[in-house]
């Protein structure tokens, strides 16, 4: 279900001087935060290197998005973070072994994430953050995983829909939630939200929340306005988000259909996936938008 990986086939790994250019124009232009993603940024001989530079040149936060294997060997965990890495963002798929290491197709991944995320967290001034993309796969699982990562003490769980495109795309009918239940799954974790300081939902149609959960202090919804209005970026330019005329967000793997013109959430949410829509139909979005009271009167 990885969106980047198949990029891999077609691009190079950028070089240092290239990555360190960036960081350098990104300072200069006066951003403050940075990640490293991937890929998977832990295995580049020189990520500690890159790091570094971004710490030397002033960065107030450096963040690592990762598998987390690396960081399960406590030497590298302690190096990366005394290199400068402030906020480490862990993808975790499911709450048991078997279901994280189908998904990744690595056999002891799931081990080794989670004792990344202990070493991890035994370390001074290091915000932990869980990533978690739902396909067919793990989406009745959020729960139970949601109270895994209560019991390993982490705060802040990302929730992110399924994106057609690299493998998704390849592999979205098999992989994709239909949107009747995956909104029931989505709403059933307010009964969690108490675990966390935050949940955040990332790319999912605001009509499969309901009220309480979308305006709860304890989520936050990014749609297509908050990826372009918060993710400004140098270097990697993925052309996926645009801000039209009238302060309209777009997303190039999504539509608005015709209940979305009457949604209170128009201008911001960049609407239904196409593939979706391609399987699927509208049928259950204008049921979900009648229910979940997005709709402006008449």
């Amino acid at each position: 279900m990885c969106t980047t990986k198949p990029k891999g086939k077609k691009y190079d790994d950028r070089s240092t001087k290239e990555v360190i250019k960036d960081l350098e124009r990104g300072i200069k232009q006066g951003f403050k935060r940075v990640e490293f993603t991937g890929g998977e940024p832990t295995i580049r001989e020189d990520i500690l290197e890159l790091v570094k530079r971004a710490e030397d040149l002033g960065y107030q936060d450096i963040g690592l998005s990762t598998n987390g294997r690396m960081l399960s060997y406590n030497d590298f965990a302690k190096k990366i973070i005394k290199s400068g890495v402030k906020r480490i963002n862990f993808s975790l798929y499911g709450p048991r072994a078997e279901l994280h290491n189908a998904i990744t197709r690595t056999p002891k991944s799931f081990q080794q994430t989670i004792q990344g995320i202990k070493n991890v967290q035994k370390l001074p001034n290091t915000n932990v953050i869980v990533n978690t993309v739902v396909s067919r796969l793990n989406y009745q699982k959020l729960t139970q995983l949601g109270k895994l990562l209560s019991s390993l003490k982490i705060k802040f769980f990302n929730i992110l829909d399924l994106i057609p495109d690299g493998y998704a795309k390849d592999f979205y009918k098999t992989l994709v939630v239909k949107i009747n239940d995956l909104s029931f799954t989505l709403n059933n974790l307010e009964a969690i939200l108490d675990k966390f300081n935050l949940i955040t939902f990332f790319d999912f149609p605001l009509c499969l929340f309901k009220p309480e959960l979308r305006d709860d202090s304890r989520t936050t919804l990014i749609t297509a306005e908050g990826r372009k209005t918060t993710a400004e970026q140098v270097g990697y330019q993925p052309r996926r988000f645009e801000k039209e005329k009238g302060n309209i967000y777009s997303d190039i793997h999504k539509e608005r259909i015709e209940i979305c013109q009457r949604c209170r959430f128009f201008k911001e949410c960049g609407g239904v996936w196409q593939d979706y829509l391609n399987l699927y139909g509208p049928k259950e979005i204008v049921a979900l938008a009648q229910k979940h009271k997005c709709l402006l009167k008449l």
